[in-house]
């Protein structure tokens, strides 16, 4: 029974996963300016005790290269069930976007691309990276942004197999210092064998801007994992 329980848990381990756990975070096309620097704290929380590693927080650094490009980095840290705090990775990321919105100003375009090294205990294929094309589009109160996320192993069992990881926002402002909206993130599996695997996630998530810090808070549930509902929060903050 002791055996059969371990199993459990390493296989919800493995198929959580596929979605990114410590970064719940739909992107928008937005860079720093050039020579800004930023800090993002991300916490994401498991408020049942069905995933081994409940509480995650990543801390982002992210600086302006240019007005269109930004260079940023996670390191990620986890807190499991059993009270052990743990090193769980570092991953670097360069984003670009297209210099100015088309389409009357309401369309924006970007691409982010990352590398990551990724202790086994939380990925096993240990060394990774993913390229996200980036579209977001503001129309009145209406705004809504898409991340057509392709995920890849650089070593594994799926390794040369890229993995499709959507991940969509639609939101209403409120005012100019607040939006409310729905986020949705998905993983399929490998591009070749799409439908293998399935993992859905839908939070509400309400998004606050002030003139140098910025606050976006939601809640969610899953389908195809037994890990809901699962809180995040992530504060930024603009250094210089």
């Amino acid at each position: 029974m002791r055996r059969l329980a371990l199993l459990a848990v390493v296989l919800i381990s493995t198929t959580a996963r596929a979605q990114d756990e410590f970064e719940i975070q739909v992107y928008d096309v937005e860079t720093a300016k050039q020579g800004e620097a930023g800090l993002e704290l991300h916490l994401n929380h498991h408020l049942i005790h069905a995933a081994p590693d409940q509480t995650h927080l990543t801390f982002e650094p992210h600086y302006g290269l240019q007005s269109w490009l930004e260079l940023g980095g996670y390191f990620q840290t986890a807190l499991t069930t059993s009270g052990d705090f743990a090193y769980a990775g570092v991953k670097v990321r360069l984003k670009a976007r297209w210099p100015r919105r088309v389409w009357d100003e309401r369309l924006g375009l970007a691409a982010n691309v990352e590398v990551s090294a990724v202790p086994a205990r939380f990925e096993a294929n240990v060394w990774g990276g993913e390229v996200r094309p980036v579209l977001d589009l503001v129309v009145g109160r209406l705004y809504a942004a898409v991340n057509p996320i392709i995920d890849f192993d650089l070593q594994g069992a799926v390794a040369g197999h890229p993995q499709l990881q959507p991940a969509v926002k639609v939101a209403v402002v409120l005012t100019p210092a607040v939006m409310i909206g729905v986020e949705a993130y998905g993983a399929y599996g490998p591009i070749d064998d799409l439908g293998s695997e399935k993992v859905e996630r839908v939070f509400g998530v309400v998004d606050v801007k002030g003139s140098w810090w910025s606050l976006d808070v939601g809640i969610g549930a899953s389908w195809g994992l037994p890990d809901h509902p699962i809180g995040k929060l992530i504060f930024g903050l603009d250094l210089f």
